[in-house]
């Protein structure tokens, strides 16, 4: 029979009700209908610790709750308001749980539940459990799970657990880092292993193809259960090591292992091995007392030991020190200092010694900081030192002659001059220049220059002594040093050699070739106290040799020196003549000898330096030849010539025949017959108007080549005349061929042709040889009747000079001309 059953008596169902409550192994209590308590065991008793006063039959269930409630650790305020919400759901009969801590400690779960008679509720049946040993256990349980998560994200390797229906379940934040996954992809649960595959599928970490195709073939792989442990290259560069490891119950979980660094580090130490096995330099590693440990093949191959045959031997065995280095001082330097690099030799196994560049390097303990070991490395440098010496010997020899050159010519008198100051021994230095070469060089081609040049420093070699020095300058130019004359005369001795031997001709091409030296001779200590005095000197004497007519050797004198000084003002002054308008054109008037009229005029440059006043053309002519300026200067004169005639026939004067002169170096060049053609186009003289006046010895020094340049300029209608006749050397086989209009006799054949009986044969003779080629003759340098009677009586065409009119400017000799000779 139901102990509640509502048909008992009331008595037997009291007594029913105290045995089943009292059995009870919870705590228990019976409130009526008006919520007052009727029914409790010694348990409920026992679990709340109520006093006496307010555990009674009859007490509210509101009173029972206030003194339960003052111990639940809560405000007043929020007291009242949890115990009218839970009289209000009890008035209502409504099922409720609460917890309730006691003033012991003990956590209770309080149950209130109705009670029902015939659906009706007749009352309340709060029921009581003392749950402190489980909520200890739970706090126990939550605070465990707690760590296991704290070490689980500190854990450096990321962890993920899934399970058999391949969700996660447990990942930390090492996880998410290492895979590069955001957090939003785990943010709401569950994730799926598949969303994850998707995910890296759709931003390319699997490489190319289908998406889903791929995501399908690693969820197969993945429901395998088996180990597995794969290497996995993220775009970021981050190299990861993953491991998937089953679960009994399935599912598996995953490790993954940031392996950058190690992968790295693992790469260098190959890489470091494959240069330490594979550089072309030695590697020797060395105690810290610089005994070997270990050798690189190549210290094998530099030093011809195998590596059996060094370890445990020191690095001093090998290396040859060099006073006052000893081994002792070296290591201090190096144990000091940390390094140590420099040149020394080897010895080899075969004993041979071969230079090496060294570098010791100290390496220190880490912990102690102290010298550990040290590296030695070694660089054969034999090829080096070879090419070194190839450089030398390309840096200080012409390539052409294999002679020293310039750098190496002072280098070695840098080397003698101090000897001969201690020991008070007299030096000489000869400057050579080779006479006719540059028109051998321009006329034959380089190629026989070349030649040429190699056969000069062959017999320049040959015939000076062992202790003298030969060198090539440049271009035609060598320079003797003869150490340790007893007098200047020994100079002249080689000198006189050196002349002998190159007046022998020279095969070069197939072309017998001859030259003369010009040789300019300086004395240490007389004419120099330096390398560059002494060889400017010999320069300049050089220079006088050449003045004093070739094929000779000249000693330097204080008066060269100043001659020379004097040639180098002028040179300078020179070059800027034309830019500062210091030149100009004087005019010398040219007649007939029979009648005394104009023929035409000759220009001769004047040079009106602003502060040397009036310089004479025999000082600066020269100097323009020998410097080349004479080629832009020429140019200046034949044209302001022709533009001067022009601007005279302008202005009503008849025209008349312009002679200019023309240099040896113009009438070399290539181009100098294009030049004459611009010039008269841009001025518009006619050709026929212009003459012009060419040296007997220009003309000479290539005759062949002559003939083609006058030929050329005899076609466009320009005149031409042999300037100087009588006063240079020419062949009158030469001379027949030359297209020449006239021979102008020179003046120094004219001045004394009144008492010179040779002067006159020769001005006559000349004469009568231009007539029988049927060239035209004038005469210069008539300053007396005298003159003038005899050469117009022996047929002398036309004749200039101070007799008719000395050299005048350009409005003067106008204004004499046109008086004499106006337009008609």
């Amino acid at each position: 029979m139901d102990p509640l059953d509502a048909s008992s008596s009331p008595a037997t169902e009291a007594s029913q009700r105290q045995i089943v409550i009292s059995s009870l192994p919870q705590g228990v209590g019976i409130f009526d209908e008006h919520l007052q308590l009727r029914e409790w065991n010694q348990g409920f008793s026992d679990l709340l610790q109520l006093p006496p006063e307010n555990l009674q039959a009859g007490t509210y269930f509101v009173d029972l709750l206030r003194p339960l409630a003052g111990h639940d650790n809560l405000d007043p305020g929020d007291a009242e308001t949890h115990i009218r919400s839970l009289t209000d759901g009890a008035r209502q009969f409504l099922p409720q749980c609460f917890e309730h801590i006691c003033p012991d400690g003990r956590s209770l779960r309080i149950h209130c539940e109705p009670l029902r008679i015939d659906g009706a509720p007749a009352g309340l049946v709060v029921s009581g459990t003392d749950i402190s040993e489980y909520k200890a256990q739970a706090e126990s349980l939550r605070r465990q799970q707690e760590l296991l998560h704290k070490v689980v994200n500190s854990l450096p390797t990321g962890i993920a657990l899934f399970d058999k229906d391949l969700q996660l379940v447990l990942h930390n934040r090492e996880a998410l880092r290492l895979l590069d996954l955001p957090e939003e992809l785990t943010a709401t649960s569950p994730v799926s292993l598949e969303s994850i595959f998707r995910f890296d599928a759709l931003r390319g970490e699997y490489g190319p193809g289908d998406p889903e195709a791929l995501v399908d073939k690693l969820i197969a792989r993945a429901r395998k259960p088996i180990a597995r442990r794969h290497e996995r290259t993220l775009p970021n560069g981050r190299t990861l090591d993953i491991r998937g490891i089953p679960l009994a119950g399935g599912g598996f979980v995953s490790i993954c292992t940031d392996i950058t660094e190690q992968r790295s580090s693992a790469e260098r130490d190959q890489l470091a091995q494959k240069v330490f096995m594979h550089t072309p330099a030695g590697v020797i590693f060395t105690d810290d007392a610089h005994r070997v440990l270990s050798v690189n093949p190549a210290t094998g191959q530099i030093t011809g030991y195998e590596p059996c045959e060094l370890i445990g031997h020191t690095v001093f065995g090998l290396i040859n020190l060099v006073q006052p280095e000893t081994p002792e001082s070296l290591q201090e330097h190096i144990a000091q200092r940390g390094s140590w690099s420099g040149e020394l030799e080897v010895t080899r196994k075969s004993g041979e010694n071969i230079p090496v560049g060294i570098r010791a390097t100290r390496v220190d303990d880490r912990q102690s900081s102290a010298p550990s070991n040290y590296i030695w490395i070694l660089a054969d440098i034999t090829e080096r030192r070879q090419a070194e010496a190839r450089m030398r010997h390309i840096a200080q020899h012409d390539a052409l002659t294999g002679l020293p050159n310039r750098l190496a010519l002072l280098m070695r008198l840098a080397q003698l001059l101090p000897d001969a100051r201690r020991h008070q021994w007299s030096m000489a230095v000869m400057f050579i220049d080779l006479d006719r070469f540059k028109i051998i060089n321009d006329t034959l081609g380089h190629q026989v220059g070349d030649e040429m040049l190699r056969e000069v420093a062959c017999r320049l070699s040959a015939v000076i002594r062992e202790t003298d020095y030969v060198a090539r300058l440049g271009g035609d130019e060598f320079v003797v040093i003869l150490p340790a004359i007893a007098m200047p005369a020994d100079a002249a001795i080689i000198a006189n050699k050196i002349i002998a031997s190159l007046s022998l001709p020279i095969q070069a091409e197939g072309h017998e070739l001859h030259t003369s030296p010009s040789i300019g001779i300086s004395i240490f200590p007389d004419d120099g106290t330096d390398g560059d005095s002494i060889l400017k000197n010999a320069d300049t004497a050089m220079y006088h040799a050449k003045a004093a007519g070739r094929n000779n050797f000249q000693f330097f004198a204080a008066e060269m020196n100043r001659i020379a000084s004097e040639r180098l003002d002028i040179e300078r002054k020179l070059r800027h003549a034309i830019a500062r308008n210091e030149l100009t054109l004087y005019f010398q008037p040219q007649f007939t000898a029979g009648s005394s009229e104009p023929t035409g005029v000759e220009a001769l440059l004047r040079w009106q330096h602003p502060t040397d006043g009036m310089i004479a053309p025999d000082r600066f002519i020269p100097v323009a030849e020998e410097t080349g300026i004479i080629v832009e200067i020429g140019e200046w004169v034949l044209l302001n010539a022709c533009r001067q005639m022009m601007h005279w026939i302008g202005a009503g004067l008849r025209p008349l025949r312009m002679a200019v002169n023309v240099s040896a170096r113009q009438l070399r060049r290539r181009d100098f017959r294009e030049t004459v053609a611009g010039v008269l186009a841009e001025s518009g003289l006619p050709p026929e108007l212009l003459e012009l006046e060419i040296t007997e010895s220009a003309v000479m020094e290539n005759p062949q080549e002559a003939i083609v340049i006058l030929q050329s300029l005899g076609r466009m209608g320009v005149t031409l005349a042999i300037d100087d006749f009588g006063t240079g050397y020419s062949s009158l086989a030469y001379l027949k061929l030359f297209p020449i209009d006239r021979l102008k006799i020179d003046r120094s054949f004219v001045a004394d042709i009144e008492y010179d009986l040779n002067d006159r044969a020769i001005a006559f003779g000349t004469i009568a040889l231009a007539h029988s080629l049927g060239l035209k003759v004038i005469a210069e340098g008539v300053e007396t009747d005298d003159q003038h009677d005899l050469l117009r009586g022996n047929g002398c065409d036309e004749v200039q000079g101070y007799l008719f009119s000395k050299p005048l400017n350009s409005a003067a000799a106008f204004a004499f001309l046109h008086a004499r000779y106006p337009a008609r």
